[in-house]
Parts: structure tokens; sequence; C-alpha cells
């Protein structure tokens, strides 16, 4: 039993090792031909250089920096290539719809000019789409004139609303004031009801001018 722990963590170490190198072999053979056949100046050879940084960046699981590589690059030359990396950036950083987003923007992109791409692309955005949580919210009790917030944006009630794995926040407001609110999580391939109350306004009765108060 002693061997067996060992056997099994190094079979999941190979795993990943195998996983880490078919993800670097993928981002070199989603290079657009053009790379191959441009100049061979020092621009080029610095972004060359930049892609593989990200590409070793992704394989060690340092998402955020490998982003920040392949925007650079992205703001030289914006490609179909770098922009699915981006996505796939976002993507394991659980920004889910920001990656889809990207994922579509390139994918538009390859459609003209990198064909190979849209294979690669077209399976990460159906995976997308499962994994993408779903917040339906709702409004109880005196919901006139109610408006519903999510994480600050204006949101239809009893409507399934796609959002980013994490914390949110709903908010009801009544002439941009508060008047229910709730902090709860979504987390991947599930949808999370969440219903708002809102009390009636109290409206108290005048008291005469002078009366004491009770």
């Amino acid at each position: 039993m002693s061997s067996a722990a060992p056997l099994s963590a190094l079979r999941r170490r190979a795993r990943r090792r195998t996983a880490a190198l078919a993800l670097a072999l993928a981002g070199w053979a989603l290079l657009s031909p053009s790379w191959g056949h441009a100049q061979d100046d020092r621009a080029t050879r610095a972004l060359r250089l930049q892609f593989a940084q990200g590409l070793t960046l992704e394989v060690a699981g340092r998402w955020a920096d490998a982003l920040d590589r392949f925007e650079a690059i992205a703001r030289q030359r914006p490609t179909a290539n770098v922009a699915f990396h981006i996505g796939l950036c976002h993507e394991r950083l659980g920004r889910l719809r920001t990656a889809e987003r990207t994922y579509q923007d390139a994918r538009a992109t390859a459609r003209a000019a990198a064909p190979a791409v849209l294979a690669e692309i077209d399976a990460r955005l159906q995976d997308l789409e499962g994994r993408m949580p779903r917040i339906v919210l709702n409004l109880a009790g005196a919901t006139e004139g109610v408006t519903l917030l999510l994480d600050g944006e204006v949101a239809q009630p009893s409507r399934a609303i796609r959002v980013d794995p994490g914390p949110h926040v709903a908010v009801a407001l009544r002439h941009g004031i508060p008047v229910a609110a709730s902090a709860f999580s979504s987390h991947e391939r599930r949808t999370r009801f969440v219903t708002l109350t809102v009390h009636p306004v109290s409206i108290g009765v005048p008291r005469p001018i002078g009366a004491p108060r009770p």
C-alpha cells in the first residue's frame, strides 16, 4: 500500500506533463502560416519569442502572466491564433464570458485567415456553453416600480442570465433606492435561482402639529 500512493502520484504528474506538452504543441500548430513566411526581422523575432514565452507560461499554469504576453503581441500583430490563446487564458482564470467573446472574435478572424484554428475554437465555445453558470432572479412582495440589478447591470426577472462563476450581488431598487439585496455565488454547469422580497413602503400616520412624540 505504501508504494501505491507514490505510483499514483507519479502517474498524475505524468498525465499533467503530457497534457502540458500537448497544449504547447497545439499552440505552435495554431501559428498562422503568415508568421512562418514573414520577413525574419527583429520585430518578428521578438514577437515569436513573446509567443513562445506565453506558451511556456501556459504550460506552467501561470495564466495571468501568459495573458500579459499574448495581449502585448495582439497590440502589435493581432491574429486569430493570438486571440485564441488570450481567450484560453481568460477561460482558465474563470472569466468565461470574456473568454467566450474573445473566442467569437477569433472565430470571425479565423474564418477568413486561419481556417485551421476553427475546430479548436469551436470546441472551446461548445465546452463553455455547457460550463457557463446561469442566474435566474425573481421578485416577490411589493414589486411595483422596482428595478433589478445584477452586479450593477439592469437585469430582467425570470430570465436565465449567463455569468462567470464566483460571487455576485443582486439589488432591487425603487426610485434609485435599494429596497432588497442578496449576495451569493454561482458555480459552473449550475443554474442559481435567487428571489428578492421587497417589503411595502410603510406610511406613518401624520401627527398633529405640536402633538408630543410617542
